[in-house]
């Protein structure tokens, strides 16, 4: 089982990670995801879930190859077991498909319920990325 969203921004891929790895670039559109974009960097993203109870989720960047991939796994306080994230940015003729790939479900117990949450989360986070890079 896999949650795997995709979107075509308009903006080059260059645009796309800086968005996503330049922390005050990323403080405009997902402020309470702190991220280090290199291999080996530490992750921390501090939520309210939908009961208006706070949630921090942790992790660890497993790859980051700019402009093209950051990967890295990560999980909720007192869950058993991260999952596995990657973010490809792949350049078009005009703009960039940005795919957001999140595996790991299955050592989960709560698998596929967390992963429905998670898919639409990152629909949410796409549509934020596309509001904040693209033009006017």
């Amino acid at each position: 089982m896999s949650v795997d969203e995709t979107a075509v921004v308009a903006a080059s891929a260059e645009r796309v990670w800086r968005a996503f790895a330049d922390h005050d670039d990323r403080g405009e559109w997902w402020h309470y995801l702190y991220l280090e974009p290199v291999a080996g960097g530490s992750l921390e993203e501090r939520w309210t879930d939908e009961h208006g109870t706070p949630v921090v989720t942790r992790g660890e960047v497993t790859h980051a190859a700019a402009p093209k991939l950051l990967a890295f796994t990560w999980a909720d306080e007192g869950q058993e077991a991260s999952t596995d994230v990657e973010i490809t940015l792949t350049p078009l003729e005009v703009g960039t498909e940005v795919r957001i790939r999140e595996t790991g479900w299955e050592r989960l117990p709560d698998g596929p319920s967390l992963a429905a949450d998670h898919r639409a989360g990152w629909r949410v986070h796409l549509a934020n990325l596309r509001r904040h890079v693209e033009p006017g």
